[in-house]
């Protein structure tokens, strides 16, 4: 008698539970905050600060708004964006899923970076090169995010 199949293992084996749309509320919330928080960090070396927080090279309007307010909505709006884009992502990859971690920290830097790169060519005036360091140091904010939400997710 031959191997069990995929079929019948996966019969065998119960599906996760799904999880609850309050504990990925509060996933998503964690997330946000982590954005937040890294925001903050990051803000304080010029090299460093995501595209979001380049206020100096924003267009006129986004520069004529309090320099206290507008770099503090727009590390809110982008935080807020980031919470729900770790949520898509754990939809995304069920618990169970053969390499989730791997999963996870592919959706959740890709969708950080896809957002960066944008915000810098929609809104940015600054040079690649100069953005560049900002827009790769979401590379390990997205592995260690992902991280989180795989061990806090189980």
């Amino acid at each position: 008698m031959g191997a069990p199949t995929c079929g019948i293992l996966s019969a065998l084996v119960p599906p996760a539970p799904p999880t609850s749309p309050r504990r990925l509320a509060a996933l998503g919330l964690g997330a946000a905050l982590f954005h937040l928080l890294l925001d903050a960090f990051l803000s304080l070396a010029s090299w460093a600060r995501p595209p979001w927080l380049r206020m100096e090279d924003m267009p006129e309007a986004f520069r004529q708004l309090p320099l206290v307010s507008a770099p503090a909505a727009a590390s809110v709006g982008a935080a807020a964006v980031g919470g729900l884009l770790a949520v898509i992502a754990l939809l995304a990859v069920e618990p169970g899923t053969p390499g989730r971690p791997r999963h996870l920290a592919a959706l959740v830097t890709g969708f950080w970076l896809l957002s960066a790169v944008l915000t810098w060519i929609v809104w940015l005036s600054t040079p690649f090169l100069a953005a560049l360091p900002g827009i790769l140091l979401g590379v390990p904010r997205g592995l260690a995010l992902a991280w989180g939400l795989d061990r806090l997710s189980r």
